[in-house]
């Protein structure tokens, strides 16, 4: 299966800062079933993809919504 059309301007990649992550959802959904990423479905209607928007339809987190962790660190 090709990959997805949308990858280059898809802007997944800027929105995640953890490379680990990136793989993941690539592998999954960028050269893997595109069509399944809620992001791809998006694009293809014609809609303003949602910048936090995770291939999953969930959102991501904004960095001031993560919660303080309070505590030792080790």
């Amino acid at each position: 299966m090709a990959g997805c059309p949308y990858f280059e301007r898809c802007g997944l990649h800027q929105n995640l800062g953890m490379q680990a992550a990136i793989r993941v959802w690539r592998s999954f959904y960028c050269d893997g079933v595109h069509t399944r990423c809620e992001r791809f479905k998006l694009a293809e209607a014609g809609v303003e993809v949602p910048p936090r928007l995770l291939p999953n339809g969930r959102l991501l987190e904004s960095p001031d919504r993560v919660p303080e962790r309070r505590g030792r660190v080790a």
